[in-house]
């Protein structure tokens, strides 16, 4: 049974394989959360504030209900009512310039969280490819030591006379066969530690922005049921349901809920590659907003 303590060195090695990674210059660069804007943007007062459409009978006359709630949420009913009672042609049109100029803004602001979405979700995606190496490299280091703990075992068996010996080295080998079996079908994999609780993703799921992480018009409109094809659900919260679904399975534990969206912690491969697929879902929601800057700016033009 002299290749026992052999078998049992490469398990340990294996075993002590899954657990959380070293870092290295690679993970340190990738956990460096560089996606950040470099400046804290100064938000322009005009897209901060909302403005009620209500009150203001000559717009509501000129623009459907669905396009009158994005201008407000833009703050843009004060120009849009001095535009339509303007009798001055050169008034009108510098009057409307604006009303472009804003919802450019909105839209490069909109951009602009684009950017640090793609940026994490590119970011995270190269973090799951990496410790996808290393946990390939743990497969094949047990798929090895299994090939080895069987082949052992057989030729021992051969050149063993004494049946106590033969017993005893068929059932270390199965043993350790079995083990070896066990940590192929539930690898648990490379971890690494990841800190979470601060970004757009926690925003989203305590639907708390007070940060102004998001820009404030981006915001309402992301919280305003009407700009969702069901009306129930705003996009930020059929966004929440979707991750409740599908990243964490119908229910999101408390250790999940602490480790994604307050304190971090140890983060498999799959958590990575889950974390990755959250950002691009909500530039996806982010980008659907601008289908309604889009119908708005059609319904200025044919004013």
């Amino acid at each position: 049974m002299a290749w026992l303590p052999a078998v049992l060195v490469v398990m340990a090695g294996c075993f002590s394989s899954c657990s959380t990674l070293n870092e290295t210059s690679k993970i340190a660069a990738l956990k460096n959360d560089y996606c950040v804007p470099a400046i804290k943007y100064q938000q322009d007062d005009t897209l901060s504030l909302k403005e009620d459409y209500s009150t203001d009978a000559l717009i509501r006359a000129k623009l459907n209900l669905h396009d009158l709630k994005m201008a407000s949420h833009l703050g843009l009913n004060k120009t849009l009512v001095s535009y339509l009672s303007s009798s001055s042609l050169v008034d009108r049109l510098a009057t409307k310039q604006q009303l472009i100029e804003k919802i450019l803004l909105f839209n490069t602001q909109m951009e602009a969280i684009v950017a640090e979405l793609d940026c994490n979700g590119e970011r995270f995606e190269q973090l799951t490819r990496y410790l996808g190496e290393k946990n390939g490299h743990t497969t094949v280091r047990l798929t090895v030591a299994s090939i080895l703990t069987a082949a052992a075992v057989s030729v021992s068996t051969a050149f063993i006379k004494n049946d106590k010996v033969d017993k005893g080295v068929n059932i270390g080998g199965g043993v350790a066969g079995a083990a070896l079996g066990f940590m192929l079908l539930n690898p648990k994999g490379k971890k690494t530690k990841l800190q979470t609780g601060k970004g757009l993703l926690t925003n989203v799921w305590n639907e708390n922005n007070a940060d102004n992480s998001f820009p404030p018009a981006l915001w309402r409109v992301m919280t305003d049921k009407a700009f969702s094809n069901s009306g129930e659900s705003s996009l930020l919260q059929t966004l929440k349901k979707r991750w409740v679904l599908f990243v964490f399975s119908g229910k999101i534990e408390a250790n999940d809920e602490l480790r994604f969206f307050k304190n971090g912690g140890d983060f498999s491969e799959e958590d990575v590659q889950h974390l990755a697929d959250m950002h691009n879902q909500l530039q996806a929601s982010v980008r659907s907003v601008q289908q309604d800057t889009r119908s708005l700016i059609e319904g200025i033009n044919r004013l």
